[in-house]
This record gives C-alpha cells, sequence and structure tokens, in this order.
C-alpha cells in the first residue's frame, strides 16, 4: 500500500475502510472521498447479511469497487472480514430511515461516479405485525419508511453520483409477492410497501427520460425480485427455496442484462417478467 499522504481525492484507504473511522474521516474532510477511476463502483445499502451480503461478496469477485453499508458496522462480521480480505471493499454506517445521514454519506462521496446503486435494505416487518383485526400500523410505518421511502431518498440523494459513471444504474430489490397476480394473503404490509416501491421507482423511471437534467435521462431504473431466498424473510415457506448467495448471483446476473429498455419494469432473476 502507498505510503502517499492523502490529498482531497485520493485517500489512504486505511482511512476509509471500516465504520467509525470512516465516519470521523470524512466529518473531517469537508472536500469529499473519491476512489480510483479504474474499476467500477457499487454501493449496497443493507450488505451486513443475507442477500446484501451476499451482493457485496459477488461484485467483490467480479473485481469491483464495494461501497457496503449497513446499521451497524461493527456487529458485521462477515462483511468485516470481507473487508479485511479485499481492499477494494469500504464499509460504511448507514441506516437508510436516516436521511440525514443519507445526506452526509452522499456529501463524502460526492464527486464519486457510483455505476450501480443497489437499494437492498428492507424488513418483513413481522408477520405477526400484518394480520387483520389486530394490525400494528407502527410497524406498518416502518416497513414504508425502510422498503419503500429509503430507496426513494438514496436515488434522489445519489442521483448525481449515478450519472456520472458509465453504466447508470438504480437497482432496487422488490419482491414477487407484491404482484396483484398473487392469489394467497398474509404480508400486507410488506407487500404493500414493495408494491408502492414498484410504482415510485417506475413513476421516477418516466420523470428522467424527461428531466430538465440532461444528465439524468440515462438513468436506468431496475427493479428485481430476488426470488424465494432462504432467509428470515420465507422462514417456515412450503416450497424450494436457494441461497443467498445464489440468489445474489442471479441479481448480479439480472442487473447487467438491464438497459433502458427495460427500466422501470419488475423482472424476477432469471430474466422473468413479472406482472404487478
Amino acid at each position: 500500500m502507498s505510503e502517499k499522504k492523502p490529498s482531497s481525492f485520493d485517500v489512504d484507504r486505511r482511512d476509509v475502510v471500516i465504520g467509525t473511522g470512516a465516519t470521523a474521516v470524512a466529518a473531517a474532510m469537508s472536500s469529499g472521498v473519491a476512489l480510483a477511476q479504474d474499476k467500477p463502483v457499487v454501493l449496497i445499502t443493507g450488505s451486513n447479511r443475507g442477500i446484501g451480503l451476499g451482493l457485496a461478496q459477488a461484485y467483490a469477485a467480479k473485481g469491483w469497487r464495494v461501497i457496503a453499508t449497513c446499521r451497524k458496522p461493527k456487529k458485521a462480521d462477515e462483511l468485516k472480514l470481507l473487508a479485511e480480505s479485499n481492499s477494494d471493499v469500504i464499509i460504511e454506517e448507514l441506516d437508510v430511515t436516516d436521511h440525514r445521514q443519507i445526506d452526509s454519506l452522499a456529501k463524502k462521496y460526492k464527486d464519486q461516479p457510483i455505476d450501480v446503486l443497489l437499494n437492498n435494505a428492507g424488513i418483513l416487518g413481522g408477520n405477526e405485525n400484518q394480520i387483520f383485526g389486530d394490525y400494528d400500523f407502527d410497524a406498518f410505518d416502518l416497513i414504508m419508511d425502510v422498503n419503500t421511502k429509503g430507496p426513494l431518498k438514496m436515488a434522489e440523494t445519489f442521483i448525481d453520483h449515478v450519472a456520472k459513471s458509465e453504466q447508470k444504474k438504480i437497482v432496487n430489490v422488490s419482491s414477487a409477492v407484491s404482484s396483484i397476480t398473487l392469489t394467497f394473503g398474509g404480508q400486507g404490509f410488506y407487500r404493500a410497501s414493495k408494491a408502492a416501491l414498484n410504482m415510485s421507482m417506475r413513476t421516477l423511471s418516466k420523470e428522467l427520460r424527461r428531466s430538465d437534467n440532461e444528465a439524468h435521462r440515462d438513468v436506468i431504473i431496475a427493479l428485481i425480485s430476488p426470488g424465494v431466498v432462504d432467509t428470515d424473510f420465507a422462514k417456515n415457506v412450503p416450497i424450494p427455496m436457494i441461497s443467498a448467495e445464489e440468489s445474489a448471483a442471479g441479481l448480479v446476473e439480472m442487473i447487467d442484462l438491464y438497459d433502458m429498455s427495460l427500466t422501470g419494469d419488475l423482472y424476477e432473476i432469471g430474466n422473468k417478467k413479472i406482472p404487478w
């Protein structure tokens, strides 16, 4: 590793790798942080476990620079191991319900092109909170804050980072259960939040195409269902499931396929379009 002193946009990775140390450096550096431009960059929310961790691992294996965010970096043991073994992985603290924190992270990387902004963070919100006759509307508010408002805020705040990149993609992990074609009940809050995410992002895809900001017109909006994944979300579901690693690999393949002809549409991994 080079021992040269960092300039405003050439920062020794030891200053930005993990958690609170990165936050302290960001506060001290009003000019922001930018990574070398020799590799594509992905920013992933909710990357401490499950699909998000699988995505961080998959993009690191592809040779990308990975800005891996999560709410509690100190407890993200597997993610920390990935960062320790791969110099292109940077961990940042981020709660997508904290809009000031999103603004702060965007400012820190204000001159950094981000090829793929990957809105993965999401919560089920507890099946017990979504039972008609005993609805927990506080839980509904939190589910919407994380699953719908969070991705919208990320898109709004990081749009310029994405627009100045080569690939120009805002990717949202949606769900097949957001489709109105499904015939079973349950998880109404969660499903509503993903349906709202779909509509919000599809609307955004139309708005960007006619934006007054010419740079924004080429940004691609992706909505992808990760399949039925063996995580806490699908606990006790009596159907075949895939691993988080398999899902992440499918997501990366689908992200690579997305171009402007697919912007705003909902697909499942395996290139299957979902009606919703």
